[in-house]
């Protein structure tokens, strides 16, 4: 799999140097059938596309569309996110969103009022939520940390402790499926199907947090076999919360 950064309007040029600085990617002009994956800078922010997959651009905001407004209108009673991981009983929750993704679970449990830190492994999408987190406007960034990390790694060595743990371990999807994310599948064009689920289940015990929340597929079997608390169920998921003594 080949990644470069490109740069094609002048005002980009420098930004798109010290991204591809960064990462160690090579700098290209112009875009090519020869290269996989394309990050560049539009006036809009830090774009990501993918030259075989019939997807369009990945370009994460929090300030308008989609996104924004749900964050906007959501509130503890009608996200069951917000339920699994306790808000209602601790407003201000230290939470460590242990497999971030494009940050959309982590960035709302921060609108609702929790302290949050994302992390994440992919170097690409980690650069996605910098940049996107650097422009967002919206007071509950400043209760927001990046982490650039392998989750199993950050969390056996970090000295922070955190009240939640959540988890939400990448599936196996189906591309060819209409409701699949355009998100979704371009996580796992970079990063694989498959994460280690139990791996991160095990540390995530270890830490001895308040609760631990994982988000499964609605029949795939509980992490470890390991019978949660209580599960909060929607129409193709849940939410297995498990409260550690």
């Amino acid at each position: 799999m080949s990644i470069a950064a490109v740069w094609a309007t002048p005002f980009s040029q420098e930004k798109a140097q010290q991204l591809a600085d960064s990462l160690q990617l090579p700098l290209h002009s112009e875009k090519s059938a020869a290269v996989d994956f394309y990050l560049y800078y539009t006036s809009n922010g830090l774009t990501l596309i993918g030259t075989h997959l019939n997807l369009g651009p990945l370009h994460l905001d929090f300030n308008q569309g989609a996104l924004s407004q749900r964050l906007e209108k959501a509130s503890i009673r009608n996200e069951a996110l917000a339920r699994a991981v306790g808000l209602h009983k601790k407003r201000d929750a230290h939470i460590c969103d242990a497999t971030a993704g494009i940050g959309r679970e982590g960035c709302l449990l921060a609108a609702l009022g929790a302290q949050i830190t994302l992390v994440e492994r992919s170097p690409i999408m980690v650069a996605l939520l910098k940049d996107a987190l650097e422009r967002c406007e919206a007071p509950w960034r400043e209760g927001v940390h990046l982490v650039a990390a392998d989750s199993v790694d950050f969390l056996n060595t970090t000295l922070a402790e955190f009240d939640v743990i959540y988890l939400d371990p990448m599936f196996e999807v189906h591309s060819h499926k209409a409701q699949v994310k355009k998100e979704m599948q371009y996580l796992q064009a970079l990063m694989g199907p498959q994460e280690d689920g139990d791996a991160l289940f095990r540390v995530a015990l270890s830490r001895n947090p308040w609760r631990i929340v994982v988000k499964r597929p609605l029949k795939a079997p509980s992490l470890l076999a390991q019978k949660p608390d209580f599960c909060l169920k929607l129409k193709t998921y849940r939410f297995d919360v498990y409260v550690l003594p």
